[in-house]
């Protein structure tokens, strides 16, 4: 039976949860719930109190090349909230969203496993006030007061993610409200699809909280693009899908984007995306879907890795 141990310090500072936290693992075979909960844990205390790195450092980029005085002023104010959250360890929002985990590897084999330790450690930490109590059912919308129950949180496969990985996204309602799919015509140029792009950024205006970061699911089912969507947030703020031609359409995009001045909040300025990912499927001949993810400005996700015996915390 594997065993997974939390080893740092519960008497450590705040500021150690910055360090890359080793959860050891002994090479016997699966995974146990109670002893998975400590990696998840940590993760959840992350993604709700800290912006990872990649994108603070594009907050900043943005905030320091502002050109609009109104933006420079909320890109400010983004950065001295994120820093009294991190602080005082608050959630960067009230609204801590929907909690989604991608898995990958030797946990796919223990989905199970995996679904009751995330069930505990979000119940915890929404019994703490860590999270919001936010999970309802859609139809009597009776709150389940503890963020689980009713398929939730959810945790997906990631086939395309060799090593064993977790991958987790927190995401609120007003970026998810506007998540969109839209089946084009086979034959729709790139121009084409950036034209719906645009589009979509154009309704969402300031609602989704920009700067945001675009994921974008082009091709496979319907179900895989706005899969391939929403895993496209979790990559990092700077970093380009292998594939060259869709390297240079993700650049692309993020320029067409900011050229529309929508800008922090909506309220105008020369950042409206810090970044594009573009992920992609084989589709129907008769098929291309398109799929669009948006990601608040506290885009708040978490990744952890198994190296070797131990889960590293590596985002």
């Amino acid at each position: 039976m594997s065993r997974i141990y939390y080893t740092s310090s519960k008497s450590a500072s705040h500021k150690s949860r910055l360090q890359d936290e080793l959860f050891r693992v002994e090479s016997e075979v699966g995974f146990l719930a109670e002893e998975l909960s400590p990696v998840l844990t940590e993760m959840l205390d992350r993604v709700t109190t800290g912006i990872p790195s990649d994108i603070l450092s594009a907050i900043k980029e943005a905030h320091a090349h502002e050109s609009k005085e109104l933006a420079k002023k909320q890109l400010e104010a983004i950065l001295n909230s994120a820093n009294l959250s991190y602080e005082k360890h608050l959630p960067l929002c009230q609204d801590t969203g929907l909690v989604t985990l991608f898995v990958s590897g030797e946990l796919i084999g223990h989905l199970e496993e995996v679904e009751r330790a995330l069930k505990k450690s979000v119940e915890s930490l929404t019994a703490k006030s860590g999270m919001r109590a936010n999970v309802v059912n859609p139809l009597t919308r009776k709150n389940t007061g503890t963020n689980t129950g009713l398929n939730q949180p959810e945790v997906l496969l990631d086939k395309a993610t060799k090593e064993t990985t977790v991958k987790m996204i927190l995401k609120g309602a007003g970026s998810e409200n506007f998540t969109n799919l839209k089946m084009m015509v086979p034959t729709a140029s790139r121009q084409e699809i950036l034209k719906h792009i645009l589009q979509t950024v154009i309704e969402a205006g300031g609602k989704t909280c920009p700067p945001n970061i675009l994921g974008i699911g082009i091709g496979g089912s319907a179900i895989q693009a706005m899969f391939n969507s929403k895993i496209a947030l979790v990559r990092k703020v700077g970093t380009r899908n292998p594939d060259p031609e869709l390297a240079q359409f993700e650049s692309s995009i993020a320029k067409a984007v900011n050229e529309l001045g929508i800008g922090t909040m909506g309220l105008g300025g020369d950042t409206t995306v810090l970044d594009v990912h573009i992920e992609t499927a084989g589709t129907h001949t008769a098929c291309l879907p398109v799929a669009i993810s948006f990601g608040c400005w506290a885009n708040r996700v978490s990744e952890a890795q198994l190296r070797g015996e131990h889960f590293q915390i590596v985002r």
